[in-house]
């Protein structure tokens, strides 16, 4: 495993790259470079189909290389509730959700002193949210930029403007000049995007006056004019221009009142629509029901029932006819609809009375989607399902929504109950309660046995939070269903939780008798072995460990180890060997404990981990204490408090009073500014460079570890070079920072000194861009040894 490999944090950099050419539009992207030598917020403006998030996204990748702390793209289009903004943002920037702050806050946090660029794509319909959240991280983050495409202004304070409308068009004149009529914008773009689809187009007078025809009926919107050049696979120019003068007058002069690009654009929809096939129409107008990407395996589920042939076929028609996007490296979900597409096909689902069914049908595919992923969660199968869940969260969502508005009980309950561990691995706790809160809260019909796994879902995600005692509610809720049901195994599960919950209130002898109970269940049901004995012998391991038996934490540690590394829960392999490492560190077996942190690291960071790798770098900070290793260990310190500090960690009340002994009696040891210093260099480190500096700590503890070959994983350059393409650098940041790393290396010692931190590639940047101080805090984790709601067992 290499850092690259490791999906936590995001990449400084999610812009993605571009299919096509950029064609025109130079005077706006110099005019975009201008408003944010003035303004901090910029929004540029202009009808559906104008070109603003191609426009956006060409000026963030050439000023990329200038905001050296991230640039992300921040998809709004799918969000229908405003109150998920600012989770959209930070999903995007990588802040993880947090028991005590807001996500605004959270992200004012982390960003307060980092020169970095936000890209809100879409804002229109929730502008609101998007004025507020913008002004709130504008006013604490003085290096922020942020630049946002809407069709109406956001209208906040300090909002640098540029209006868009459609591409430079040609003169109609009687003799037009070839040169002056192909230098157009709008004629340059209908060409480059009609030879994609007829390399042997030649560019004559006729061609070109009948493409300057084309771009002025068109008003020169992009959107539009890429449409009409997707016919020269088989109109010619001239054949494309002809229906242009006939059709799209007639179709422009129906409603004089209307806003004369949406008349336009409306008409190139409806022509291209008009030319496609009965069964290319009927699948367009199906895939309008998505919010955001889809594979073919959607496709099928939500009833289009196509053979391979006719799928492959059809599909292949639509994104030639550029009405559906196609991006190969987005995986098992390359296909999605320009919003503006989208709207239009959503509106011939209203007109033909089949939007309502087919919304049934789309909630029950992705209620059977996340019940799928659900039954996969906690084995070697989990990253990718977690993965491809995040990339189609936009439908989770809709589908939530459809049937909560339609009363739908059963799919909300049961769809709202399959996610919850999802929502936990990638941070959405807030909302994840609130679906829960609000499905559980229905009246209809639902069977039993899915409530009480929604109520279990409460649990999980409400004991991360912080919110212990609707946690305890939620559980006792589902162990009296369960139980009622006879179903030993769910019940099991549900006690496995209110045990932890106990364990977080420092009541170890509860949390001891409800583990052993579900262990006796699950013994009497003959799952040995399953999964959920895996996770209770992990959980009462942990609560041995806080009783002082260390004998018994290792052993039962060893033991559960065996059965998840069959399964593949590599999570709970990481809070095993967690324990095993603090059993051996508390009974002075320096050896052992070196061994097992390292472990435990690998374990959570290829499970992508970030709270359990806070957790085991505490682990790792220990042991250096015990080695006499008093500047390592403050400076894991201070990079474990920094980790943890992005979400807000649940202590564990005994982990944390033998940490804070131990790195008490440390800091006695040692000069108290040392000590700070080196803390404060461990908490940078971790937070300007994540993945390269945990490369650097497995390879510390390689060499601590007593007859280990000793090789790296890297070498240091290797090192470095991972950990910028794993930041989202491109090649030439790379070889500028790498250029600049021996200066820095010089620079290091002399910036100390200035209260400046040393940052991977030379950078020197001052302080002032930490996590607030939260002190110790340790415990099992945001990722917290439970299993999933839908592993039954």
């Amino acid at each position: 495993m290499t850092p690259s490999d490791w999906e936590f944090p995001p990449p400084l950099n999610n812009l993605p790259t571009p299919l096509s050419s950029f064609v025109g539009r130079h005077a706006d992207l110099a005019k975009i470079q201008q408003l944010f030598q003035t303004y901090r917020f910029v929004t540029i403006t202009g009808p559906g189909g104008a070109g603003k998030s191609r426009l956006a996204l060409e000026a963030a990748l050439a000023r990329s290389d200038d905001f050296v702390d991230g640039c992300w793209l921040v998809e709004l289009a799918s969000i229908t509730d405003p109150a998920l903004v600012p989770q959209a943002i930070a999903g995007a920037v990588g802040v993880p959700e947090h028991r005590e702050r807001s996500r605004t806050d959270s992200l004012a946090v982390r960003l307060e002193a980092s020169a970095a660029l936000i890209l809100l794509d879409n804002c229109e319909h929730v502008v609101e949210s998007v004025a507020n959240v913008a002004t709130a991280l504008l006013e604490r983050c003085g290096r922020l930029r942020i630049l946002a495409t809407s069709r109406e202004l956001v209208e906040i304070p300090g909002e640098g403007v540029l209006r868009v409308g459609g591409l430079a068009l040609p003169s109609a004149t009687s003799d037009p000049d070839l040169a002056v009529v192909t230098g157009a914008e709008s004629v340059a773009l209908f060409f480059e995007r009609a030879r994609a689809v007829q390399p042997n187009l030649t560019i004559t007078a006729a061609t070109a006056v009948g493409a300057a025809r084309i771009c002025r009926y068109l008003d020169g919107l992009p959107l539009a004019i890429e449409l009409a050049a997707s016919r020269a696979a088989s109109l010619d120019v001239e054949q494309i221009a002809a229906h242009m003068d006939g059709r799209f007058r007639l179709l422009t002069s129906g409603n004089r009142a209307a806003i004369r690009h949406h008349r336009t654009l409306v008409a190139a929809m409806d022509w291209s629509y008009r030319l496609l096939s009965p069964a290319e129409r009927q699948l367009f107008d199906r895939l309008a029901i998505f919010a955001g990407s889809f594979g073919i395996e959607e496709v099928d589920g939500v009833g289009c029932a196509l053979s391979d042939g006719d799928r492959a076929g059809l599909l292949g028609g639509l994104v030639a006819k550029s009405l559906v996007s196609f991006d190969p490296a987005a995986g098992p979900v390359p296909y999605r609809l320009l919003e503006t597409v989208k709207s239009y096909g959503r509106a011939h689902l209203r007109e033909s009375g089949d939007l309502a069914e087919l919304r049934n049908v789309h909630a029950s595919y992705f209620r059977d989607l996340a019940e799928r992923a659900g039954a996969a969660f906690r084995t070697y199968a989990e990253h990718a399902w977690a993965n491809r869940l995040e990339a189609q969260h936009p439908d989770l969502r809709a589908a939530l929504s459809h049937s909560i508005e339609s009363g739908d009980t059963d799919t909300a309950v049961r769809l709202a109950g399959a996610l919850p561990h999802f929502w936990q691995l990638h941070g959405h706790f807030r909302e994840g309660l609130r679906w829960l809160a609000t499905a559980l809260a229905m009246s209809g019909e639902v069977d039993r046995w899915f409530t009480a796994w929604a109520h279990v879902g409460v649990g999980d995600l409400a004991m991360i939070h912080g919110d212990r005692a609707a946690a305890a509610a939620a559980l006792d809720v589902a162990a009296a269903i369960f139980r009622g049901l006879g179903d030993d195994r769910g019940l099991a599960r549900a006690l496995q939780y209110r045990g932890l919950t106990a364990a977080f209130d420092d009541d170890l002898a509860l949390a001891a008798s409800l583990i052993h109970e579900s262990l006796a269940l699950i013994t009497a049901a003959g799952e040995t072995g399953s999964l959920a004995h895996g996770w209770g012998l992990v959980m009462l391991a942990g609560v041995e460990l806080g009783k002082e038996d260390h004998a018994a934490a290792a052993r039962d540690a060893e033991a559960a180890d065996r059965i998840l590394r069959v399964i593949g829960d590599r999570e709970a392999l990481g809070w095993a060997a967690l324990i095993r490492a603090v059993a051996a560190w508390r009974t002075d077996r320096i050896d052992e404990a070196t061994t097992d942190a390292r472990a435990c690291l690998v374990a959570f960071l290829d499970a992508g981990g970030l709270y359990g790798a806070s957790i085991g770098l505490m682990v790792a900070s220990a042991v250096a204490s015990s080695g006499s290793r008093l500047t390592r260990m403050a400076e894991l310190l201070g990079a474990a408090e920094a980790l943890a500090a992005t979400i807000g960690a649940m202590p564990v009340p005994f982990g944390m009073r033998w940490l804070t002994e131990a790195f008490g009696n440390a800091v006695a040891t040692i000069d108290p500014a040392a000590f700070e210093r080196h803390r404060r260099i461990g908490a940078d480190r971790v937070q300007s460079d994540t993945a390269g500096y945990l490369a650097e700590v497995l390879d510390d503890l390689d060499v601590s570890i007593p007859h280990q070959a000793g090789k790296p994983l890297l070498t240091r350059r290797e090192r470095e070079v991972a950990a910028l393409v794993a930041r989202g650098r491109t090649n030439r940041q790379i070889a500028r920072d790498l250029r600049a790393d021996g200066r820095g290396a010089r620079a290091q010692h002399r910036g100390q000194a200035r209260g400046e931190r040393p940052c991977r590639g030379g950078r020197v940047v001052r302080h002032g861009s930490r996590p607030p101080r939260r002190g110790i805090d340790v415990g099992p984790r945001r990722d917290h040894p439970a299993g999933t709601a839908r592993s039954r067992g």
